[in-house]
């Protein structure tokens, strides 16, 4: 997770004392981490060795499992094309299964203003009294499109704009990961265009870089032809 650094002091906080809401709402900008975030959350609160710093080791069983495709611990549900009254109902009747190998059973509701008004209210009753074992992570970029029934019930983390210095960092990091070479002024440009989205930022970066061709480096003119924007020094003259 980058740039969010309270929303991950408090949840590395809960995993490391124990105490989970059963309802988490995630809200802000695109490209912000709050996908990111609920599946490391998600992995945290069924890792057996993340008591010590509440952080997932990653390499045991359950890490795993949880990365795998044949998981069935953490639940995934698009709410733009899964937004009916028939869609929740059939998870409020699955919610009672326990986890096959974790404590908890994740379920992951992104884009949950999409759903409608009864779906809302077939959820509401599950959020009120769900099993011991169910933890559900609600992920939105419109907050105030969700009714007040439902965000009484969530704990609330909201996700602030990374700053530049982030994004660069990061896309510096990503960047000599791969081998790659970069201009400085580029990072900044597409930083500066990505408007707090580390999401769009990295999908930025990786056009410039295949705008390159087979030389693995980002420049400063091609970075300014790619994003269709000009020079500072052409717009001041």
């Amino acid at each position: 997770m980058v740039g969010q650094e309270y929303v991950r002091k408090t949840l590395r906080s809960q995993v490391k004392t124990g105490r989970i809401s059963h309802a988490y709402l995630f809200c802000g900008l695109r490209g912000t981490g709050k996908t990111t975030a609920a599946k490391i959350f998600a992995a945290a609160i069924n890792c057996p060795n993340s008591g010590a710093d509440g952080e997932p080791c990653g390499v045991c069983p359950t890490c795993q499992m949880l990365r795998s495709e044949s998981n069935l611990d953490v639940i995934e549900i698009d709410a733009a094309s899964n937004n009916g009254v028939d869609q929740i109902r059939e998870l409020r009747d699955k919610v009672v299964y326990p986890p096959q190998h974790g404590r908890y059973k994740v379920y992951i509701i992104d884009e949950v203003h999409m759903l409608t008004g009864s779906a809302f209210n077939a959820m509401l009753k599950t959020l009120e009294e769900p099993p011991a074992h169910a933890v559900f992570i609600l992920a939105t970029t419109e907050v105030q499109k969700l009714p007040a029934t439902i965000l009484s019930r969530c704990q609330r983390f909201d996700f602030k704009h990374i700053s530049m210095a982030d994004i660069i960092t990061r896309m510096k990091t990503v960047l000599d990961d791969l081998g790659a070479g970069y201009d400085e002024r580029a990072l900044s440009l597409i930083a500066s265009v990505a408007d707090g989205g580390m999401r769009d930022a990295l999908s930025m970066a990786d056009m410039c870089l295949s705008y390159e061709g087979e030389r693995p480096c980002i420049t400063y003119e091609n970075t300014l032809e790619v994003l269709g924007t000009m020079d500072r020094g052409f717009l001041f003259d």
